[in-house]
């Protein structure tokens, strides 16, 4: 007369066990979808530059790039990499012609490329409004400042989460549903009379890096060493964008 009780407690406990172990096994959403990286995926960009002398612009003809994963390897600290292929071309009408390789490393803090033996923290999770991080966690000092060493914070987080559409050039805008964007923070940008320095990456979730923008402009004048930011433009310096046009499996 016991049984059909006895098995409705150990149905009961059962349930609760099942429910405890589904809420711990849960992983938290620390975001790492906004900078994918998997073997055999590539992500294409416009890349249109500006670039300034004597406060004159000239604008060289845009171009494609693109980035493939195309494997894997155990870097230096024996840990896993993935190898990533740049390629470029003129038009879409024209062939990939490979021109280097860097490397991707990808852990469950931060994605950190490293090319030409320079190692640098392009996201890091989870990703959060305002959170700031050292770009330059690698480096002994940032060429921008001897005073931007290893424990600067020139990095940070902002408007995570907020649709966006980015503008392509020839072609209508794409919309991204959330986003994160990567900014300069600190020493590493500029905003004076003698200096407009910035760059921005915007992340898209579930497809990674759909805009860069650097800029990198100087409004001092030579004849003279003063500043002077007028709207005519800089002295020198350079505008670059990559904007993602494709994405997808090889």
């Amino acid at each position: 007369m016991r049984l059909p009780y006895t098995i409705a407690l150990l149905g009961a406990a059962g349930a609760l066990l099942a429910s405890c172990s589904n809420k711990d096994s849960a992983a938290p959403d620390i975001g790492n979808d906004y900078y994918p990286v998997e073997v055999g995926t590539y992500r294409a960009y416009q890349v249109a530059d500006t670039l300034w002398n004597n406060a004159l612009a000239t604008v060289p003809a845009p171009y494609q790039v693109r980035e493939a994963v195309t494997g894997t390897y155990a870097d230096a600290a024996g840990q896993p990499a993935y190898r990533v292929e740049h390629a470029r071309r003129a038009t879409a009408a024209d062939a990939w012609v490979p021109d280097s390789t860097f490397a991707l490393s990808v852990s469950g803090n931060a994605v950190v490329l490293n090319r030409g033996n320079r190692r640098t923290v392009e996201a890091v999770f989870p990703v959060r409004e305002n959170y700031l991080w050292n770009f330059n966690a690698f480096q002994g000092f940032n060429s921008i400042s001897a005073a931007d060493t290893v424990n600067a914070q020139n990095r940070r987080y902002s408007r995570v989460g907020q649709a966006l559409a980015v503008a392509v050039p020839g072609g209508p805008a794409r919309s991204y549903p959330a986003t994160a964007s990567v900014e300069d923070d600190g020493l590493a940008a500029a905003n004076n009379q003698c200096a407009l320095v910035s760059y921005q990456q915007v992340l898209a979730r579930g497809v990674g890096p759909v805009l860069r923008r650097r800029v990198n402009l100087s409004f001092q004048v030579p004849s003279t060493g003063t500043c002077a930011r007028t709207a005519n433009g800089a002295n020198s310096g350079a505008v670059h964008r990559e904007t993602l046009i494709d994405a997808g499996k090889l």
